[in-house]
């Protein structure tokens, strides 16, 4: 069984301990917590580094360039949110390298009446990205696989439903095996790390 495949089974897992404790905290959270709609939403852009990592490669690649996300979603309670985030990452630089990601995400504020957060989620994820084989030259290849991301971040009111959010964010995405050049990269895994500000509406 492949690392790529034995990661995505295990992701689901990870996803659903962390809502768990998110249903647990809920239930002793306090009056004072600060009181939230049940619709949200936020719109972010930051920066972003990938980093790229497969079994087969005689390099590691890792770029800069900019990250987009939108999240939708609504409360079940006064500390957990449900939504559905976007994230898009791209590079232009040489051979164009770009991620996207549709994940279903829980974000839990763990502490009553404080601002910070913590988000995670698991999707979809597509990635066309740059790699180089043991016995290719540099080639772009286009994958689709599982997406895994962790977040941590401090929401800023600005108004009572308007505020500022900042966030530092890894997305780990599971390609699999991808054809490049005419070999294999076998077991692709796609590392985006990026920090960012997000507008939100609660």
């Amino acid at each position: 069984m492949s690392r790529a495949v034995r990661w995505a089974r295990s992701a689901p897992l990870a996803l659903g301990g962390l809502a768990l404790l998110g249903a647990l905290a809920t239930g002793t959270a306090a009056a004072q917590t600060v009181a939230r709609p049940g619709f949200w939403m936020d719109a972010g852009v930051g920066y972003g580094r990938l980093r790229l990592t497969c079994t087969t490669c005689s390099t590691i690649v890792a770029v800069n360039g900019p990250a987009y996300t939108v999240t939708v979603g609504g409360a079940v309670s006064q500390n957990v949110l449900l939504g559905v985030q976007g994230q898009y990452w791209v590079n232009t630089g040489g051979a164009t390298q770009q991620v996207r990601s549709a994940v279903a995400v829980v974000q839990w504020y763990p502490w009553p009446a404080a601002n910070f957060f913590v988000r995670a989620g698991v999707g979809i994820v597509q990635g066309t990205v740059s790699l180089t084989t043991d016995t290719t030259g540099a080639h772009t290849a286009k994958g689709t696989g599982v997406n895994l991301t962790i977040s941590a971040g401090y929401d800023f009111r600005v108004t009572r439903h308007f505020g500022v959010a900042v966030q530092a964010a890894t997305h780990v995405a599971a390609l699999g095996d991808l054809a490049v050049g005419g070999a294999n990269a076998n077991d692709v895994i796609a590392y985006v790390s990026r920090i960012g500000v997000a507008l939100v509406w609660r």
